[in-house]
Formats: structure tokens, C-alpha cells, sequence
């Protein structure tokens, strides 16, 4: 029998570990907290064999979040990506207590998703496929099977439910401890009473850690200091973005009826779970409106509560009163108000720093450590020891978030509303209320005016589609299958087929890379030859030294010396960092995408539109595809670029800020003859799906090969030395696992987004990675990671929310421009 239900756990017994109050003087890996996250790396990281170990906390073992924690254990999450860091949890909490003596309190009762409206449902259908892909059995309920689960819950209002009854809960201070244990006894040392007061930096690189109790030399630093981990990064120089707010849960009196065995209830309209404990209920709550914590008002002396708020509790209890009737019956004797740490994303924090060599984050796990800690554990000790990532770790890449990010007054607003986001309506492409706003393009204001509806990307404010003629912003109306923009989407992509649309892509990271060592230096982090004639724009990949991609920018010459790099908008960071790191001193590196708005022309009257504000030629002959120069455009100089990524004919037009407005009418005057429609993101991103365009961190990132992804035309072997080239040699002519492909369904109706699982008969064989609806095509297009031997004649289908949809498969895109040529 499993050791007691024990919640708020302030005793845990640490002295097993025989700490000390010195840390030693070095070690290989220094780890800075002891909750749950710092010891799973630990244990990670001596189960690898590496035991010079220190793990530092400024208190004890779990005195951060982890003793306060509910304990919840699923398996699944809602993305491929992050299953895989979470899937690990359940075995791990289940077999660690014969391996170290320590029980975890592992109890497996299963979790039950309740939804109370029809697009909640979908999104448990959703996720119900997802459990089906990582093998975890998932049973869809009606309404009055709920009760065969929870006999104490009101289900009249329910629509349906999920039940996993694999899934678990556990004692978060002795899971903690259990781990901590492990790596104890293979040699780790865990000093607390330990501050930190910086860190020590040379050439880029983290060398040891400054305490109050003297300096710990160091070859590798680890941040899992939870909530006080933002600040800790800025100690070291770098950047992580996170904040604190309250979490709060209640335990109950003894309830009569409540049961060890009942599984712990989501009720995510509700925005409150429920588990089973000591013969009482815990509520807890991730309402709506989060109440953030500045870092300076939290105390440091560790196992911190905050009092009662029963006034900010009371609409999440009511709604779990309406769930669970009894709760008007029972009183409550523990109200537990404390800190966590929430990312302005929902999303994690892992990996290593792009500033600073060696120091690595494991943190913002938004009330999540207890589910994703052995996985989080695991994933970072595998890449200290390799010296890379062992698995796909792009959601959670640290660089996603800008410096900008971690600006506190920001964060203060933002975490307001990342709490209730972890039980929001995860509807695709749902944008954030709140702290909107900071990154404005130069054109926000005029494409308001001609009905943009005004969404966020990486804190950019840009238009995701338009309604020529509102009145007013057009309202976001959420669908899985039919959203409010799926109709203006559907012209604005068509414009672009047939005759011409306008996109702002201002947001696009751009890089000025120069000096005397800017040629060679790109020439040996670039895939493809780029020591081009000057005007030249080359698609190209950055792969690491194992053949993976990195990051696919373009990179233009503009003079002997002197080379302009675009990346993805949500890449600017992480793109910044390759560059930086990557590059020889004699070349330097400048982010000027502040310094110039970017608009797109694009389609078959492209040339028409562009030609009326210039005197440039720009017939094929005197200015091809990828090609750029200066030209006059209206009454302003721009680059030119000839590229598109809509598959169409077209230009992107880099204007600096200041006469990007003036340009902007003018463009659009130029393009009423032809009846040239403003386009957003959601077309752009369609236009390049139909097309089979592979996007970095949707579809592809440092796990992936070229080939394998269906790039490897921006491989050159015969070029000089450059990063991975040995290592694409070999995979060039490799037995490829699986391919990226395109995926297109034979229905018209329903709607791909991501992550859909791809079948054939009973055998799950792939998943989709990008989904977009083709209006082009008639029916939802996407691209998808395909296992084993590959055929276009293969009679697949694809799970679009727990129906399966027969769908065709192939090499080639299902949109050819050249001819307007259809593959159906």
C-alpha cells in the first residue's frame, strides 16, 4: 500500500540526503533549486553517469512550489512535442520507491476531462487522438457515464467527457524527494542555506556560480529555481521570461461519498480540477483573471502562503459547486493561496541559454512540474551529457521569447491572463486579450482602417485577415472547423492566385551580417553556396554539426562585404544567437528589423501593381527570381527582393520606417485598377501549405535532416567546409525512417490545424505538423511526418478530431504555379 494522500507537505525529511551547508568548491554540474524539476535532473544526469553533482537551494528540498503542488500526473499533452516530455511520468512516480526507498505516494485513478459545450468536446476528442498515438487508452463518455466515475458530480449540463484511467496522482514533496534520493545515492551533493549572488561569465560561457557561501566552479549551470528563476537569469546576463502569481486550491472537510478511487476531475469550462484527498476534495483553481505577484513581494524564506481570498475564489466556486453539489454542504480547512511561476505563453522554459554557453533553464512550468518533471529531468540531462538535444524541444525553446519578453511591468499584465489560459478553450489560432500592443508595424493603423482583424505574433500586432469595408475590428469567432475568417481567408488567397494580394511581413527578424569575414563566415554556417554575384537571394539552411536544421533563413548579398539574413518572426532570438555564435569576429551582426517595414506584393499582377511605382525593369529578364536591389518606389528607395513564400509571383519590398506609411497608400492606390486585395497571416500561412513550403519549428527543426524534410536542394556537398556538411554526406544516401510530405483530405468539410494523426488501417504511421484549408484546392491541405517506407498510393487517413477522414499523401505539393498546374 502506497504511503497516506499528503498534500502542503512542509516536513518532508531531507536529512536523508545528508546536505551540507558548504557547497563544494566545484563541480561539473551545478544545479540552482531543489524542487521537483532540479531534482529530476539530478537524478537524470547521475543515472547517465555523471555524479559530480551539486544541486543549491536557498532553503530545503521543494520549500519553492513543489510542496504546495496538487500532485495531478497526465501523461498526455496536447502536442506530440511535449507528450514526449511528459509521457515518461507515470512509470517513473510508479517504480522509483523500490529503486530508493522513498515512497512517491503513487496512486493510479485516472483523470476524467469533462466539457460543457460542443467545441470544448472537440478539443477532448482531440486530445483523445492524441492518446491513441502514444498508446495511453482514452475513453470518450456520454453525459450519464460520468457518473460511473464520479458518482458525486451533476452531469445534466455536460455534453460529454474523456476518462484516462491510466493517469495518476502523487505526493509532490516525496516524488521530489524520491528523485532527489536517487541521485544522491549515486553521488550528487545537495547544499542548502545556499544563496545565490551571480554568476560567473568568460568568453560566453558560464564558469561557476557566486553563492553568499563562496564561489562553486562550474562547467555547466543549471536554473530550475522555479519563480525565482527569471530573476537568477538576469543575474548571469541573460533572459527568461516568467512571472509569479498566485495559485490557489482548497481542501474540503471529510465529504461523505468521496472515494480514494474516483480519478481527479477537470471540469476546464469550470476552470477548476478536483482529486481525492485523506477522505476530503481539493479544489483548484485557474480562473479566468490570474492576480500576479511581483518577484520582490515574495518572501524568500521558502514554503510561502499568502492568507485566504475567498472574494477572487468565489466565481470557481461556484462552478465547482454546480459540478459537485456536495461542495454546499462541506466546509473547508485548509485554503492554500501561494506562488507559481506562468510564461506569457502557457509554455515551458528548457534548454540552454542563447547568451551565455553552459548555463541551461528548466523552469516555467506553469503549474505543470509534477507532470512534466521526470520527462523535463531526462531531456535536459540527456543534452548536457551529448552536448545537444536528444529530442524535439522547439515549443520549449527558450529563444522563442524575445528579450523584450522579460520586461516585469509587461509580465505583471501579461500573467493575468496566462493562468487562465492552462483551462481556457485552446481554440486554434486563439490570441491573447491582454498585453497587446507592445510591437506595433509601421502599418497597424492603416490596416486597421481597411479592416484588418488584429492579431499577435511574438508581441507584433498584425492582421490575420481582413473585411473590406467593416466599420469596425472584426470580431474573432473561434471554430475548429468554420472560424469567422474562413471566407475572407478563402478571397484573399485567391487574390493571390489569380490576381494579386498586399501582406505586411514587417515582423520578419532581418539581420545585417558585414565585414571582412561576413562571406566566409556564412559560407561555413550556410548549407548552400552563398558567396553569390551581389543582388542575389539564396534560400539556405543553418544546420548543426549532426545534419540537423537549425534554422532555414534567406540570406541576400548586398555588397562584397555586406549580406542581409531574414528569418522567421518567432525565430528573431534563437536566429540572432546562431548568427552570433556562429561567426567569426571579423564579422558582425545587427538586428535592424526594427529599421525597415516590409511589404509583399504578390500574385500574377504582381509585376502590374509594382511596375506603375517605378521605372525599374522588372521583366524576367532584367530581374529574376531571387534577385534584389535598390529601386525607387513611389517616392521612396526600397530593396527589392524577388522571392515569394505564397508560391506566387512576387516582391518583398524593405522600406525604412519612416517612409513605410507614405509607400503603404501609394502601394494600395497602384493596385485598385487591378482590384488588389489586403491579405493576413492566416493566407499567407495556407498559401505556403497549398504550396508544400516547409516552415522551422512547425514542421522541421534540429532533429530533422534535409533530406528527410525534402530540402535537400539547399544542400551543396560540393562546397567548402561548412557545419554538418560530413554528417549530410552520409545521410544523403541513408535509409530515411520518415519523410515530410503533403497531406491533403479527400472531404472538403473539416479542417486540419496540427498535430492530427495520420493512419493506415490499425497502424498509426504519422501526424500532421502544419494544416491550413486550401480554398484553392477545395479541401484542407497540410504537411505531415510520414514513418516508414513511403508511397503515394498509400489508403491513408487522417483523425480529425476522433473521425477519420481519407486523405491523399505525396512528395510533391499539391499546388504547382508554374501553369497554375493542380495535383488532385
Amino acid at each position: 500500500m502506497p504511503v497516506p494522500e499528503h498534500l502542503a507537505n512542509r516536513d518532508v525529511d531531507s536529512s536523508i540526503l545528508e546536505p551540507v551547508v558548504d557547497a563544494p568548491a566545484r563541480a561539473r554540474v551545478v544545479i540552482v533549486g531543489g524542487g521537483i524539476i532540479g531534482s529530476s535532473i539530478a537524478y537524470h544526469l547521475t543515472k547517465l553517469g555523471v555524479t559530480d553533482v551539486v544541486v543549491l537551494d536557498r532553503v530545503r528540498l521543494t520549500a519553492g512550489t513543489t510542496w504546495h503542488a496538487a500532485g495531478l500526473v497526465s501523461q498526455v499533452r496536447g502536442t506530440h512535442a511535449l507528450t514526449e516530455l511528459s509521457r515518461i511520468n507515470v512509470d517513473t512516480y510508479a517504480t522509483l520507491p523500490n529503486e530508493t526507498g522513498v515512497d512517491t505516494g503513487f496512486r493510479r485513478v485516472g483523470s476524467l476531462s469533462v466539457a460543457r459545450t460542443a467545441g470544448r468536446m472537440q478539443e477532448l476528442l482531440a486530445g483523445a487522438d492524441m492518446h491513441r498515438e502514444f498508446g495511453v487508452e482514452c475513453r470518450v463518455l456520454e453525459p450519464k457515464q460520468v457518473l460511473e466515475w464520479w458518482p458525486l458530480a451533476k452531469v445534466d449540463d455536460l455534453v460529454g467527457a474523456t476518462v484516462t484511467p491510466g493517469d495518476a496522482t502523487v505526493n509532490p514533496g516525496e516524488a521530489a524527494l524520491s528523485l532527489a534520493k536517487g541521485a544522491h545515492d549515486r553521488g550528487a551533493v545537495f547544499a542548502f542555506g545556499v544563496t545565490v549572488t551571480g554568476f560567473r561569465v568568460q568568453g560566453g560561457a558560464v564558469t561557476g556560480v557566486e553563492t553568499d557561501k563562496g564561489v562553486v566552479d562550474a562547467e555547466t549551470v543549471v536554473l530550475a529555481g522555479g519563480l525565482w528563476t527569471s530573476e537568477l537569469a538576469r543575474l548571469a546576463g541573460t533572459s527568461v521570461a516568467l512571472y509569479p502569481a498566485e495559485h490557489v486550491w482548497v481542501m474540503t472537510d471529510a465529504v461523505p461519498g468521496a472515494e480514494e478511487r474516483v480519478p481527479f476531475l477537470r471540469d476546464l469550462d469550470g476552470y477548476f480540477y478536483v482529486r481525492h484527498h485523506a477522505g476530503r476534495l481539493v479544489v483548484g483553481a485557474f480562473e479566468p483573471k490570474g492576480k500576479p505577484r511581483a518577484p520582490r513581494e515574495i518572501p524568500t524564506s521558502g514554503f510561502v502562503e499568502f492568507g485566504e481570498d475567498w472574494e477572487h475564489l468565489a466565481p470557481v466556486l461556484a462552478a465547482a459547486r454546480e459540478r459537485l453539489p456536495v461542495l454546499h454542504t462541506v466546509g473547508f480547512q485548509h485554503y492554500l493561496r501561494a506562488p507559481e511561476s506562468f510564461s506569457p505563453d502557457a509554455n515551458l522554459h528548457l534548454g540552454e541559454t542563447p547568451e551565455v554557453r553552459g548555463l541551461f533553464v528548466a523552469a516555467g512550468l506553469n503549474s505543470q512540474g509534477i507532470i512534466y518533471g521526470p520527462g523535463v529531468g531526462k531531456a535536459l540531462a540527456e543534452w548536457i551529457v551529448e552536448g545537444h538535444p536528444t529530442m524535439d524541444l522547439t515549443e520549449v525553446d527558450i529563444a522563442r521569447t524575445g528579450r523584450w519578453a522579460n520586461n516585469r511591468a509587461w509580465l505583471h499584465e501579461k500573467t493575468h491572463e496566462t493562468l487562465g489560459r492552462l483551462y481556457a478553450m485552446h481554440w486554434p489560432s486563439l490570441q491573447p486579450d491582454v498585453g497587446r500592443g507592445v510591437r506595433r508595424t509601421p502599418f497597424l493603423s492603416q490596416l486597421k482602417d481597411a479592416g484588418g482583424a488584429i492579431g499577435e505574433a511574438a508581441g507584433w500586432e498584425r492582421a490575420g485577415w481582413f473585411e473590406p469595408g467593416a466599420v469596425q475590428e472584426p470580431l474573432w469567432i473561434y471554430d475548429f472547423d468554420r472560424p469567422s475568417w474562413f471566407r475572407h481567408v478563402g478571397e484573399e488567397m485567391r487574390a493571390a492566385r489569380t490576381g494579386v494580394a498586399l501582406f505586411d511581413l514587417s515582423t520578419y527578424a532581418k539581420f545585417l551580417v558585414q565585414g571582412p569575414e561576413a562571406a566566409a563566415g556564412l559560407q561555413r554556417l550556410c548549407t548552400s553556396d552563398v558567396d553569390v554575384a551581389v543582388g542575389r537571394v539564396v534560400y539556405t539552411l543553418l544546420c548543426n554539426e549532426r545534419g540537423g536544421i537549425e534554422m532555414d533563413p534567406t540570406v541576400t548579398r548586398l555588397a562584397e562585404d555586406r549580406f542581409l539574413v531574414l528569418a522567421p518572426t518567432l525565430y528573431q532570438r534563437r536566429t540572432e544567437m546562431l548568427l552570433r555564435n556562429g561567426l567569426a569576429s571579423g564579422a558582425t551582426v545587427t538586428d535592424v528589423t526594427s529599421a525597415y517595414a516590409t511589404l509583399h506584393i504578390a500574385g500574377p499582377e504582381s509585376r502590374s501593381v509594382l511596375g506603375a511605382l517605378t521605372d525599374q525593369d522588372l521583366s524576367n529578364a532584367a530581374f529574376p527570381f531571387l534577385s534584389a536591389r535598390e529601386i525607387d518606389v513611389a517616392w521612396a528607395k526600397a530593396l527589392a527582393m524577388r522571392v515569394s513564400f505564397t508560391g506566387e509571383l512576387g516582391w518583398e519590398l524593405l522600406v525604412p520606417t519612416e517612409f513605410a506609411a507614405d509607400v503603404f497608400d501609394k502601394v494600395v492606390a497602384a493596385g485598385e485598377p487591378h482590384e488588389m486585395r489586403l491579405a493576413g497571416a492566416f493566407a499567407f500561412d495556407a498559401l505556403r501549405v497549398e504550396r508544400g513550403f516547409r516552415s522551422w519549428g512547425h514542421d522541421m527543426g534540429g532533429l530533422d535532416d534535409p533530406y528527410a524534410v525534402g530540402l535537400g536542394f539547399a544542400v551543396r556537398g560540393d562546397k567548402q567546409e561548412f557545419v554538418g556538411k560530413q554528417a549530410l554526406a552520409v545521410l544523403k544516401d541513408s535509409r530515411r525512417d520518415r519523410e515530410l510530405v503533403s497531406v491533403k483530405l479527400d472531404d472538403p468539410g473539416p479542417m486540419l490545424w496540427h498535430g492530427e494523426p495520420v493512419v493506415m488501417g490499425t497502424d498509426r504511421i504519422g501526424y500532421v505538423t502544419s494544416g491550413a484549408y486550401g480554398h484553392h484546392l477545395g479541401a484542407a491541405v497540410g504537411l505531415a511526418w510520414i514513418h516508414g517506407v513511403m508511397t503515394t498510393d498509400l489508403p491513408v487517413s487522417v483523425e480529425v478530431r476522433g473521425t477519420r477522414v481519407r486523405a491523399t499523401i505525396s512528395r510533391e505539393p499539391f499546388y504547382d504555379p508554374k501553369g497554375a498546374r493542380l495535383r488532385v
